[in-house]
């Protein structure tokens, strides 16, 4: 339960300072946000390897870990930051008031210029980029879908044969 809450922790606190950190320390700069989208999902992708470390110090305390439990120590990690990132999401979107998602708005609708269904869609979405509670819930189940792919695989890596045997050696 520990390495859970740690390791959760880390990823939640690593997410939310590469995310959300220089909308904070700069305001909403739509001559960033391409690059936001790319180094937010790295961050996401990177922080979620916190699972497959939970599952090691799982495994350091309990012994061999079975698929199974591997697969709860990661799931229960992507939890612990998910809930944090959501949350995060939202008091950030509640904090910056209108300007975030305005010029968000106005982002997609400039890259959209040209494509007639394109801006149409954007219009018709622009309430949820408005919708804080929303928001959350999205970058919630993005980062939990992400650390649920990663807490997958990382367990299927923790419990094969051959990691178990290393493991048992060290």
């Amino acid at each position: 339960m520990f390495a859970v809450l740690r390791y959760g922790l880390i990823a939640a606190l690593v997410v939310c300072a590469l995310t959300l950190g220089p909308a904070l320390l700069f305001g909403p700069r739509t001559d960033w946000m391409q690059w936001g989208e790319l180094i937010g999902y790295t961050t996401m992708v990177l922080a979620m390897t916190a699972t497959g470390f939970a599952m090691r110090a799982a495994r350091r305390e309990r012994g061999a870990l079975r698929y199974r439990d591997a697969l709860w120590v990661g799931i229960g990690v992507s939890l612990v930051a998910s809930v944090i990132f959501g949350v995060a999401t939202w008091l950030f979107y509640t904090w910056a008031g209108d300007a975030l998602p305005q010029a968000a708005y106005e982002f997609y609708l400039a890259r959209a210029q040209g494509d007639a269904a394109k801006v149409a869609e954007i219009e018709a979405m622009r309430g949820y980029f408005f919708n804080r509670p929303l928001q959350g819930a999205v970058m919630f189940a993005t980062l939990f879908l992400i650390g649920l792919a990663e807490s997958v695989v990382a367990a299927w890596l923790m419990t094969r044969r051959g990691a178990r045997t290393v493991a048992q050696r060290a």
